[in-house]
């Protein structure tokens, strides 16, 4: 096959792969996981704030802000197909403080695609 016939072909087949691959994006990973830890810290806030007035509470809400993990960045992330054509496991550097720590790990976890939208998986 001579290399224009190739490149011909190559040409013609890119686009066919680039449409199979409907993969979530970086961003859409990223927004699922800066939702997450949103929500789980609205639910905190939530709950220690339900009686602004009681000592107790106060001394819960100081003691559960330091071992509340705070999202300080997603980096690295990476998704393949699994389990089906809308599910993909995703792995990404995550970096989160705790205590006043910073600790980056690796984390894995499943993206679903559910009428037109992403979502993380269990």
């Amino acid at each position: 096959m001579s290399s224009f016939k190739k490149m011909i072909l190559i040409t013609m087949l890119t686009p066919l792969f680039i449409a199979c691959s409907d993969g979530p994006s970086e961003s859409t990973v990223e927004g699922l996981i800066e939702a997450q830890y949103e929500q789980a810290n609205s639910m905190m806030n939530g709950a220690m704030t339900s009686d602004g007035n009681d000592e107790m509470v106060k001394a819960l809400s100081g003691m559960m802000e330091n071992i509340i993990p705070k999202l300080e960045s997603i980096e690295n992330i990476s998704c393949d197909t699994t389990e089906g054509e809308n599910t993909y496991m995703c792995v990404a550097d995550i970096t989160q403080t705790v205590g006043g720590n910073s600790t980056t790990n690796k984390a894995s976890f499943k993206v679903h695609q559910v009428n037109n939208e992403w979502v993380l998986g269990d």
